[in-house]
């Protein structure tokens, strides 16, 4: 096994592998467009997942409006775009979400880095707190309908 860092584009295009898989194997959307709200990058609710290893501090995230993460959870629940969800739901939908996708994204990486340790998803409005030692990396990435955008963060030591 390496010592060297899991460079941040790999986690990026690992979790933008597991998501999309996992959109495609168990999220079932009624069809309904998701129009994006018009919130900018940073203001929109997010759900993150802390990775931790000897030689890594991150966190994974999935940000998109609430009506995205609303089409979002109704398609892990399977139910109608129509059908009323709650804010406690999504919240939990969410979390769900990328706790699923980050436990399959750190089962691809433990491989190269057999200390990882997978913490608890939160659910935030806005983006986390980003200091001057954090790296990031983002996409763009479609859900179904929905306009999705993938976060990796780091802590740099």
């Amino acid at each position: 096994m390496s010592t060297a860092t899991i460079e941040l584009k790999d986690w990026l295009e690992a979790l933008t592998e597991v998501i999309r898989d996992y959109a495609a194997r168990s999220l079932r959307f009624d069809g309904t467009p998701v129009v994006p709200n018009g919130a900018s990058a940073g203001s929109e609710p997010a759900a993150y997942v802390a990775i931790l290893g000897e030689r890594c501090s991150m966190h994974l995230g999935i940000s998109t409006s609430m009506e995205g993460c609303r089409a979002l959870v109704r398609a892990l629940l399977g139910m109608r775009q129509k059908d009323p969800i709650t804010d406690a739901e999504v919240v939990d939908g969410m979390s769900e979400i990328l706790n699923i996708a980050a436990g399959k994204v750190k089962s691809r990486m433990v491989v190269r880095d057999g200390s990882l340790k997978l913490g608890l998803p939160i659910f935030v409005q806005g983006q986390v707190g980003l200091g001057e030692s954090t790296e990031k990396a983002t996409a763009e990435v479609p859900i179904g309908p929905v306009p999705c955008r993938l976060l990796v963060y780091r802590r740099v030591r």
